[in-house]
């Protein structure tokens, strides 16, 4: 998909950099895929508008899931059960792309749209 502004074409590739390397397995640790697999995310289907390290083990962030929601988890992966991951997708208000105020530069907008997209293109 190509953009009319360099900042919206700069969203859409760090998603879809972040989002094949994930599906690759070349970003994240690979327990935090399993933890998230084991949420339900089927990492193959899912967008991932980037991968937050928030320490030693420690991952933060969101994702968009096979189904279109919009998840944000926190984890330990050396404390697995007290991983966070919430659906976060009735709040979105002007991260959806369909809000009048919504920005696609917005890394989790431009997620949506990216799926949107790969759903379009798949269809």
């Amino acid at each position: 998909m190509e953009f009319h502004k360099a900042s919206e074409q700069n969203a859409w590739d760090a998603v879809a950099e972040a989002t094949h390397a994930v599906r690759r397995n070349e970003t994240a640790h690979a327990d935090l895929l399993e933890w998230l697999q084991e949420q339900g995310v089927d990492i193959s289907q899912a967008v991932f508008p980037c991968i937050g390290l928030f320490d030693n083990d420690v991952f933060s962030g969101t994702l968009v899931s096979q189904n279109r929601r919009v998840y944000e988890y926190f984890v330990d992966l050396s404390d697995r059960a007290s991983g966070d991951f919430e659906d976060v997708t009735d709040q979105l208000g002007p991260k959806d792309p369909a809000h009048p105020n919504s920005d696609v530069r917005d890394l989790i907008t431009m997620a949506l749209v990216y799926f949107d997209n790969q759903r379009g293109q798949a269809a």
